[in-house]
């Protein structure tokens, strides 16, 4: 196994919470679409990253460039799981025609997290756009 990348069963217990940003153009400063969520792990967190970056790339018109997931695959991949596994936040952004959409995934202990904080995840979890290319997928 490669050194910096801490054995799975032998790490921290952490949730990880999740946020994406997507902005329909480069001008915006505030994002389209705010979506957070909560996952067991970090391969859960990465898998979802790239299934909606994927899912962003599919909507640009034929012939559009398409930039690669290179940091959701191989490489950036590993790095992203050692630094979740090792307790470290990590982050990821994808130009996609004229929007742009960012990803952060942030190890939280399990032990401690408190009800409100919960409830508040959920709310936002609960609140999608219904704008963006993913909410309307999935039909939200």
């Amino acid at each position: 196994m490669l050194d910096h990348v801490p054995d799975p069963a032998n790490s921290t217990p952490y949730t990880y919470w999740c946020e994406r940003s997507t902005y329909a153009s480069e001008d915006l400063d505030e994002p389209d679409c705010f979506v957070r969520y909560s996952v067991g792990t970090p391969e859960l967190a990465i898998q979802r990253i790239r299934d909606e970056a994927r899912a962003l790339l599919d909507e640009l018109p034929e012939g559009a460039p398409r930039p690669s997931l290179g940091w959701a695959e191989g490489v950036g991949r590993v790095r992203a799981l050692g630094a979740l596994y090792g307790g470290r936040t990590c982050g990821f952004s994808l130009r996609h025609g004229e929007g742009w959409s960012e990803w952060v995934v942030q190890p939280h202990l399990e032990v401690g997290v408190d009800a409100e904080t919960s409830a508040a995840l959920r709310a936002a979890e609960d609140a999608p756009c219904g704008v963006c290319v993913l909410c309307r997928r999935e039909g939200r």
